[in-house]
């Protein structure tokens, strides 16, 4: 069944989704990204990181690191998600919300309102995710 995307439409069956609301959930969820990104990057430059970090040694000092490193890769996810809203915005402003970027085929209703960031459809996405696999083995 393919997505049926009516902008301020009320869901009337499953494959109809409304577009408004959407909109609202990405654009809180861009906020909460935002507003996280701001207190990890306040973390990593605390004065008390950057001092158990020079001045520790040994374990402790691994510790910090590891915490660090723990940082570093939560604020580059929250990145790469923010990414994604914003491309999902800014394809809904321009009017192709909705339809996968691979192939052009509705996302469909239940992947948008679960994933409403989604910029492929089931089938393209799993071919990415497979390609990837493949790539990361060699």
């Amino acid at each position: 069944m393919s997505a049926i995307l009516r902008p301020g439409s009320v869901p009337v069956d499953p494959g109809v989704i409304q577009l408004d609301g959407l909109k609202a959930r990405l654009e809180e969820r861009a906020l909460e990204l935002s507003a996280q990104d701001v207190a990890l990057r306040e973390r990593l430059a605390s004065e008390q990181a950057v001092t158990a970090n020079t001045f520790v040694a040994g374990t402790e000092a691994a510790c910090a690191a590891e915490a660090d490193d723990e940082v570093i890769a939560m604020l580059h996810h929250e990145q790469e998600e923010l990414r994604a809203i914003q491309g999902a915005l800014a394809r809904r402003a321009e009017g192709s919300y909705g339809l996968c970027l691979e192939c052009g085929e509705p996302i469909g209703a239940l992947r948008l309102s679960v994933l409403p960031e989604a910029a492929l459809c089931v089938g393209c996405q799993a071919m990415a995710e497979h390609r990837a696999a493949h790539q990361a083995v060699r």
